[in-house]
């Protein structure tokens, strides 16, 4: 390994326990469904995206008037700004896209091991794969577009919080409800907000798969929860709060806010953006509601995950259920 590959790898210490299922005998039939449904619906990245067009050559990757409504800030840029904003934008979300992908292909890995039944397993080695594929197409695009920015702290915590813990419980709802939630919104948002038919044409392949990994962590926790340890369930309660309370962006404590780099990176005032973002612009609301109000909340209200000991914390930072 190089000097700068050396860098740009990290490494997490985790114990992973390996569990076999010898019994053979089907216990999900949601999951039997959905193994199905993977099977039929894979796909090659290669051949089923049309990749001979320069990025934002046919359409711009990014409406940033879309994007940026309601800020203070952006109605006074110029075209030439405007399109800076388009492209460096659009490349740090797609690389934290990216990021997040290789993440889950790291998990799902590790829940072919950790999680304790047959087909449970067998669904999470169809989503190594499509996590796999993911991970080929941002690359490719985003390589294409500008330039792989860093991965964010706050995902980089997250995921690095669900690859150490030896709970495939907490793997399960980190990853396939928390992350794959916050992917299928951030997701969707861009395939409204963007014109260029490669990119689009991505995220419809992309979240044909999401749509399925939420509800395999959907469906196995569901199965798993009602007989769960009281003290393990409080542990996965206070790492869902303490998650959702970070992501939901809303003040200089929350959020993504490794943005700021794209900002700094024009020579602007990333933490004055930043407050102007949070504050006015009509995409975060958005996000903010479809991800949380809309999807997450609740799901985890029907798995039992707030309970009335965590429903006052959600309750004081504006997320009601």
């Amino acid at each position: 390994m190089t000097t700068a590959k050396a860098r740009a790898a990290a490494r997490v210490t985790y114990q992973l326990e390996t569990l076999w299922d010898y019994d053979y005998e089907p216990t999900h039939a949601e999951l039997e469904t959905l193994y199905e449904t993977a099977k039929k619906n894979q796909w090659n990245g290669s051949t089923a995206i049309d990749w001979s067009h320069r990025p934002g050559a046919a359409g711009p990757v990014l409406n940033v008037q879309v994007a940026f409504a309601g800020t203070n800030f952006f109605a006074r840029l110029t075209p030439e700004e405007q399109k800076e904003v388009e492209i460096r934008v659009s490349a740090w979300r797609l690389s934290q896209f990216l990021h997040g992908e290789q993440g889950a292909l790291v998990v799902c890995g590790q829940l072919v091991n950790s999680i304790p039944e047959l087909d449970a397993k067998l669904y999470a080695s169809t989503q190594v794969v499509d996590e796999g594929r993911h991970v080929e197409v941002f690359e490719r695009y985003v390589k294409k577009l500008h330039k792989i920015y860093p991965v964010d702290p706050l995902l980089k915590t997250v995921l690095d919080e669900i690859l150490a813990t030896n709970l495939w419980e907490l793997k399960l709802l980190g990853m396939q409800m928390i992350v794959e939630g916050l992917a299928i919104a951030a997701f969707n948002l861009m395939r409204k907000q963007t014109a260029d038919p490669t990119l689009a044409q991505l995220l419809d392949y992309v979240l044909q798969d999401e749509g399925r990994h939420v509800n395999f962590g959907y469906f196995a926790l569901r199965r798993s929860i009602p007989d769960m340890a009281p003290a393990k369930r409080e542990y996965l309660e206070d790492f869902t709060f303490r998650v959702c309370d970070a992501m939901y962006a809303r003040d200089e404590r929350t959020g993504f806010q490794s943005i700021k780099t794209v900002w700094n990176e024009l020579g602007w005032d990333g933490d004055a953006i930043w407050r102007d973002t949070i504050a006015h612009s009509q995409t975060t609301k958005a996000f903010n509601s479809f991800l949380f109000h809309d999807n997450l909340m609740p799901r985890l209200v029907r798995l039992g995950l707030i309970s009335p000991r965590v429903e006052p914390r959600y309750r004081a930072i504006g997320l009601c259920v």
